[in-house]
């Protein structure tokens, strides 16, 4: 670049004279530097060939930033706004590829210059844009310069590829990985990181929801490691509460599975001035490299691309239809169910007055007639009886995995909960330790570190409340009491399946681990539904159900108003409800059966009942009780002392409530107890009773109630009584019904 040049006119020197900075890449303006201070000396070259001090203007925004594009260059777009707005002499720049390396973009640089007459001045000399040999001359420097930079991409993704092709490229690494100084990749060495990745992977196996994923983390207060990517903490943990997308990325990232995956976006141009690019998501099939067994797995890749369906099927919603998350709703087959006719998935339908399975694919895309609908509610009953007969054999097995799959649960939340009160235990050590290196009279830190110290002690002292609040609740293991509670509710399927404490949601999940699929064909007419169940097995069974009547959704079903009027022939309304609910029958509201239900059952339809609640003088229930008052008077005891009998368990008694009238069974036998004329050789007192097991009173009273043994009244002196005892035969214990007021009378 020579210090003068005829093609610079004086009027030139009444502009500014432009120097453009501008280095490719970060790295480039770190490693490079001789480049940029050449540039930056172009701004004393504009001085020598005749601009003054005030007339000479760097623009150095663009430094480390790439000239395949004008998108970012904010130098860039001031210096083409600056040549429209005449004010420029002439750029001086060190390569005309600074400017710009697209064709587009130079030419258009050299369109404007022609227009303003300014001048383009680089290291082998100054260009005049209106000079037709010039111009040329631009022209071909930034064709090859644009031609380079091809080359030099082509070269370079080449490589980039080839490594990437052995699983060598280094890519930004999920949470869960750590990559050494040679290279290699290894699982993160923080236990705590490590458990929480699996338990994501062992819970979303469990329950097949991401959500019901995070609502297993909130639900024990677990939290979720995040990997700082970026900023003076790149690289450190962060714990942070969980939010649905953690559990989403790391269920559909491949790495967690060892695969190195390159390609999963594809960079798109789209039309406009200047073009717009941006980057869309390729489905698997699409990936450019997939190689197994890069990474160390915590799953199998035949797990990753379970995952993947799993969450894929549950987008109900979406075109691509699967069968969906389990959801609320009363619909129990929602994505199970498919149409007879086309084959298609059914849909739920709430807006009648209940719900029903319709197949409205040709109706929404062609405009024509719904396929077919059936009453949800008269499938669902169908399909679950045969669920319920098919899973009967399995109770026990399905029983004993249940109780297994819970401890291992607790167990892993209550490890968690561990290593987190770990590594704050460690965090507080650390801060005493920094604040016991410093010197006391330095007060200005001492005061800081002071103040950590004391954070981190408080830290670990919630969190030591937080888990033995936690862990008096969910994370206690099952004791023997609980554990036998879920065997004998896992050997009653159909009271665990109607329980109140069994949600929809369960109910679903239950039915979906043995069923693939339910098609239903409603016959001609609309007589009724024939349905084909595929089980999972590949299993498949028919069945037939008839149309309800009109209004049948509203009625009390026939099998129940039969079961009501046998049982109310030998039982009392609320051992008759009892035992309804024993039978997993509801009303048709779906509420579960009660005392004043049935009796507005039995007063509605005409049913009697041989064991009325309130009975006047001495009659007698038909399943042999007496009133209280009638006890008493054959006793010849007060109404009070038989009470506390009964309630002590010496005599077998009933009572619906509390408050309720009390009634008593009294055979010759229970006569003969009370009376005082029974034989009590061999028998136990009771306090004697206590005394050999170590127990009060009150708790041999209680085992006389469960029926453990047989209490014997027997004089003692002249005006007084006591109490022997005998052991009963387990299987002729009394049957005593349930006693609101019993433990308060014996406490």
């Amino acid at each position: 670049m020579t210090a003068t040049s005829p093609k610079i006119e004086p009027r030139h020197m009444q502009l500014a004279a432009v120097v453009y900075v501008r280095q490719s890449t970060p790295q480039q303006l770190q490693n490079n530097q001789e480049s940029t201070r050449r540039q930056y000396g172009l701004a004393e070259r504009a001085r020598q060939m005749g601009w003054p001090e005030t007339a000479v203007r760097v623009i150095d925004d663009d430094l480390g930033l790439s000239g395949a594009s004008s998108e970012r260059r904010a130098g860039f777009q001031r210096l083409v706004a600056a040549i429209g707005m005449g004010e420029v002499g002439i750029i001086l720049v060190t390569e005309v590829s600074r400017l710009s390396r697209l064709n587009s973009d130079w030419h258009r640089v050299i369109e404007l210059c022609a227009v303003f007459r300014t001048l383009i001045a680089d290291e082998d000399g100054v260009y005049d844009p209106q000079n037709p040999g010039d111009r040329l001359l631009l022209g071909v420097k930034g064709t090859l310069f644009a031609a380079e930079l091809h080359v030099l991409q082509t070269r370079m993704h080449g490589a980039l590829r080839r490594k990437a092709e052995r699983g060598e490229l280094a890519v930004a690494l999920p949470v869960g990985y750590r990559r050494r100084p040679d290279g290699a990749v290894v699982q993160d060495p923080d236990d705590a990181v490590r458990l929480a990745i699996g338990a994501v992977f062992e819970r979303f196996a469990a329950l097949g929801n991401a959500r019901a994923v995070l609502r297993h983390f909130v639900d024990n207060g677990l939290l979720m490691p995040r990997l700082v990517q970026a900023g003076p903490e790149m690289g450190r943990i962060a714990w942070e509460q969980p939010i649905y997308r953690m559990f989403h990325r790391m269920l559909v990232n491949p790495a967690y599975a060892g695969t190195f995956v390159y390609g999963r976006v594809r960079r798109e141009i789209t039309a406009g001035d200047p073009p717009v690019a941006t980057k869309r998501r390729l489905p698997l099939e699409e990936w450019s490299i997939v190689t197994q067994g890069i990474y160390p797995a915590y799953i199998s890749h035949e797990t990753f691309l379970a995952n993947r369906s799993k969450l894929k099927a549950n987008r109900y919603n979406f075109d691509a239809k699967g069968r969906g998350a389990a959801r609320e709703g009363a619909g129990l087959l929602q994505g199970l169910v498919h149409c007879g006719r086309c084959g298609r998935q059914m849909g739920m339908s709430y807006g009648r007055q209940q719900p029903r399975y319709e197949c409205r694919h040709v109706q929404t895309h062609t405009g024509g007639p719904m396929c077919q609908s059936f009453v949800a509610p008269a499938v669902d009953e169908v399909v679950v009886q045969a669920f319920l007969e098919a899973v009967r054999p399995a109770g026990l097995e399905a029983t004993l995995v249940a109780l297994r799959e819970l401890g291992r649960e607790r167990q892993g939340a209550d490890r968690q909960w561990q290593l987190r009160l770990e590594r704050a235990r460690y965090e507080a050590r650390l801060a005493q330790r920094q604040y016991d290196a410093v010197d006391p009279d330095n007060r200005l830190v001492a005061r800081e570190l002071e103040r950590r110290w004391e954070i981190s002690l408080a830290q670990v002292a919630r969190l030591q409340e937080d888990y033995e609040s936690l862990r008096q609740t969910e994370l206690r293991p099952l004791d023997q009491v609980e554990a036998e509670d879920v065997r004998r509710l896992a050997s009653d399927l159909p009271a665990l399946w109607h329980a109140d404490t069994t949600t929809a949601v369960d109910r679903k999940r239950l039915l979906r681990l043995v069923i693939a699929a339910v098609t239903v064909t409603v016959r001609p007419g609309r007589h009724g539904a024939d349905i084909l169940v595929l089980w999972s097995g590949g299993a498949r069974t028919a069945y037939r159900v008839d149309s309800p009547g009109m209004g049948d959704h509203l009625r009390t079903a026939a099998s129940t108003l039969g079961a009501i009027r046998t049982l109310a022939a030998r039982m009392p309304d609320h051992q008759v409800a009892a035992a309804l609910a024993a039978q997993g029958l509801r009303t048709r509201y779906g509420k579960p059966w009660t005392q004043i239900r049935v009796a507005s059952m039995r007063r509605e339809h005409g049913i009697a009942t041989a064991c009325p609640a309130n009975t006047g003088g001495r009659t007698s229930r038909a399943d042999g009780f007496v009133p209280l008052k009638a006890a008493a008077a054959r006793l010849g005891m007060t109404m009070a002392a038989v009470r506390v009998w009964a309630h002590r368990g010496v005599l077998t008694c009933d009572q619906s409530r509390d408050a309720a009238k009390l009634w008593i069974r009294l055979t010759e036998e229970d006569v003969r107890r009370v009376a005082g004329t029974a034989d009590t050789c061999g028998m136990e007192r009771v306090r004697d009773v206590a005394r050999r097991c170590g127990t009060p009173i009150n708790a041999v009273w209680e085992r006389v109630r469960r029926g453990e043994f047989a209490a014997h009244r027997a004089p003692r002196g002249r005006d007084q009584w006591q109490w022997w005892l005998s052991p009963r035969p387990p299987h002729s214990a009394p049957e005593h019904a349930p006693l609101p007021s019993a433990r308060r009378t014996d406490a």
